[in-house]
């Protein structure tokens, strides 16, 4: 069955953003925080606008956690004033994981323990190009 949710419209703030994506794969706000490997507490300021500055790989944390395609993570991204540079080749790595995470199936439904391993294949693509692993609050 096809997600029929009405999109925000293009001046929505993030927060609106997050919640159609959140609400499109079934996901609280709890659940998005255990797959991205996000403090609850973190989380919730970034959803609310009450950090700024969020880092590019925090915020791929989220994005490769619901799953979203490339325009729709740059779009996200620049709604807090984020963006993939072409001159960072991480960025480019994190670009290749958004469009490879945005064609896998991602099951949702499951304990917070394999929620957790979502971005465990992320983690092994960046070491495997000699990049840093993305954010993991579940090793603070």
């Amino acid at each position: 069955m096809a997600y029929s949710a009405t999109k925000p419209a293009k001046t929505a703030p993030f927060k609106d953003y997050l919640n159609y994506y959140m609400d499109r794969v079934g996901l609280s706000q709890n659940r998005l925080a255990v797959c991205a490997r996000i403090n609850q507490s973190r989380l919730n300021k970034i959803y609310n606008g009450a950090i700024k500055n969020v880092g590019v790989d925090t915020l791929v944390c989220i994005c490769l956690a619901l799953g979203l395609n490339e325009d729709e993570t740059c779009d996200l991204l620049a709604r807090q004033e984020r963006a993939f540079s072409p001159a960072e080749p991480a960025h480019q790595a994190y670009l290749e994981l958004i469009r490879i995470y945005s064609k896998k199936e991602i099951i949702y439904d499951t304990t917070p323990q394999n929620l957790s391993t979502i971005l465990e294949y992320a983690d092994a693509y960046l070491r495997e190009r000699k990049f840093t692993e993305l954010p993991n609050a579940n090793l603070d």
